[in-house]
């Protein structure tokens, strides 16, 4: 550490704050000492080029490469100066430490730093589905297999319900839990007749990307021909009027069997319709045996293109997973919804993906869900540059925010032997007290009428009272901590001091609760919860006495990162509410117990 040198008369000494009294240790003459520096209560959140210093520290890229052989961690520590976050591959603990030691560096042994930052926990468990999601548009032949050969080019509220049964057969070996978009024509009335599949008219690129063998009138134009072979055989260059890709005809004729080119007079450049199957010989794609349907000369305008549907069919992106029973309509009952962007968006992009899904997402959740709730989440499923993606959506109450997987996170880090170290002895305090509820947050159940259950008194700390107006309510609230993480616990133990007054002894047990999770929603009525025994008893409700909970043992969620809930609940199977009490806590902690000193 530097050393000051100090030489000031001693009224100014006397004068001088300081975390130890000069007088009890040193002699005045003694002009070498240096008061420690010593702050127990220092705050520091990361600026994005904090991180971008973070990951180039010559000491934190030596402890990467050190961790193992394939730089796996080295990669994960340069991740944070690009990312400008932690992960749990490359987290605070292991590499804040050497920063805060170059930025404070004249701090002394006993220093706290409550260090503010980013953590990046990956998309939620519904997003992440996802990332192995495949796309699937139906073909001519799959409306024929659904259509059981006769039909029409779409579906209809008849035949959509048949796609499932449709998916199992296609994809035999698919593994449960993959998840499809599914494209495909739709209308909304059955159709009119139903009638034998006939071939319809495609493009060139369009038959050499689905590789149909199924019967198209394909058109384009001629392409490359030697005029000999082409007379003789039929066979010519079909090209794509749009892309230029070609395909093969081997032989073209008439419906009777005839010669076309010299009947036709065919040109190159001229505008062909012929019928056709595909097929491919060594590799190569071709048509064989292509019977001859219209041409239109070069110079001539191109007649208006075979529809394969009608002009209004709707095309329909749909979500679907195969499970335990087989496929069925994607489902997740934490969403408010979950959608596959449809087509129209992608048609107003002019593009068959999507770029920036904040802008282009955000717009179309809007127009769509014009009365969405507040804290309603919806999943949004949209085509990539690389293929089908998702993201979730939340609405905050004014607008649709797009969940970023990025969370502010805390962590102690305390001085000790000249080093900065992160202190994972207290994971939660909360006073209550004069402080307020902190990052706690309430979320009401069934209130009876009244506008609150849980709140906030400054000299009682967080209070619960379902009795109002002489009336004891029917009622159940929530009291909601932030996310702990226990991720580097031993021993976690959780305490706190609350009192109890009024209700019985009978019944507060069972109406005031301590609930946790390891898998919370954002909704205390989606989550599974285990309700923990109170390790001493509840005070009795004869008077305010705040009294210890006891230490609750949680080291069942070593690793895991939990949530803390206080559940006010009367209920007394229908019969009216005897009385309700009135709960009250102060001086929440959560931490490792406090290691026992050698006397």
């Amino acid at each position: 550490m530097k050393k000051f040198l100090y030489i000031l008369p001693l009224a100014v000494l006397l004068l001088m704050p300081s975390c130890r009294d000069f007088f009890d240790d040193k002699q005045l003459d003694n002009g070498g000492y240096a008061p420690e520096d010593i702050r127990p209560g220092m705050t520091y959140t990361l600026s994005d080029d904090d991180y971008a210093a973070i990951a180039k520290h010559a000491a934190n890229q030596a402890k990467a490469l050190a961790m193992d052989d394939d730089s796996t961690a080295y990669r994960a520590l340069l991740a944070i100066g690009t990312g400008k976050c932690f992960t749990e591959e490359a987290s605070a603990d292991m590499y804040a430490g050497a920063f805060l030691a170059d930025k404070f560096p004249y701090l002394d042994n006993g220093t706290l730093c409550n260090l503010s930052y980013r953590l990046f926990e990956g998309k939620t468990k519904a997003v992440q589905q996802f990332a192995s999601a495949s796309s699937y548009s139906l073909s001519l032949s799959d409306y024929e297999a659904i259509w059981n050969g006769h039909g029409a080019l779409y579906l209809s509220p008849e035949t959509e319900g048949a796609v499932a049964d449709f998916l199992a057969g296609k994809f035999p070996t698919a593994q449960s839990g993959k998840i499809m978009v599914v494209k495909y024509a739709y209308l909304p009335t059955e159709p009119e007749s139903i009638m034998p599949f006939l071939s319809y008219e495609c493009s060139v690129s369009e038959i050499l990307s689905a590789k149909e063998t199924t019967e198209h009138q394909l058109h384009g134009i001629v392409g490359y021909f030697k005029p000999a072979v082409a007379k003789a055989t039929g066979q010519f260059y079909l090209k794509d009027e749009t892309s230029g890709d070609s395909i093969l005809i081997y032989s073209m004729k008439h419906e009777d069997g005839s010669k076309v080119w010299e009947s036709e007079n065919l040109q190159l450049g001229d505008r062909i319709v012929l019928k056709g199957r595909y097929s491919e010989t060594s590799g190569a794609p071709q048509i064989t045996n292509a019977v001859f349907v219209s041409s239109t000369p070069a110079a001539a305008p191109a007649p208006r293109r075979a529809s394969a549907a009608p002009q209004d069919t709707l095309y329909k992106y749909v979500i679907y997973q195969l499970g335990e029973a087989g496929w069925a309509l994607y489902q997740n009952d934490q969403l408010t919804a979950a959608v596959a962007l449809p087509q129209s968006v992608y048609d107003a992009l002019g593009s068959a993906s999507v770029s920036n899904p904040e802008t282009t997402v955000g717009t179309w959740l809007r127009a769509t869900y014009p009365y969405a709730a507040a804290d309603q989440v919806f999943l949004v499923a949209y085509n990539t540059a690389t293929g089908f993606t998702a993201d979730e959506w939340v609405y905050d109450g004014s607008d649709f925010v797009m969940t970023s997987g990025y969370v502010q996170e805390e962590m102690s880090f305390e001085v000790k032997g000249n080093q900065w170290i992160a202190n994972f002895s207290t994971y939660l305090k909360q006073a209550f007290v004069g402080e307020g509820l902190g990052k706690f947050f309430i979320q009401h159940v069934a209130l009876d009428g009244l506008s609150y259950v849980w709140r906030y008194q400054a000299a009682y700390g967080a209070t619960a009272s379902a009795y109002v107006s002489s009336v004891n309510h029917r009622v159940e609230d929530w009291l909601i901590s932030p996310t702990i993480r226990l991720k580097k616990s031993v021993q976690p133990q959780m305490s706190y001091m609350n009192a109890v007054r009024y209700g019985n002894t009978t019944d507060n047990p069972t109406w005031l609760s301590v609930m946790i999770t390891d898998n919370f929603t954002g909704d205390v009525t989606t989550t599974e919860w285990k309700k923990l025994e109170f390790p001493a008893e509840l005070p009795d409700g004869s008077n305010w006495t705040f009294l210890t909970s006891g230490i609750f043992d949680l080291s069942e969620y070593n690793g895991k990162a939990i949530v803390i809930a206080f559940r006010y609940k009367t209920d007394f199977d229908g019969i009216e509410v005897p009385s309700a009490p009135t709960w009250e806590i102060q001086n929440l902690l959560i931490a490792e117990p406090e290691e026992e000193t050698a006397e």
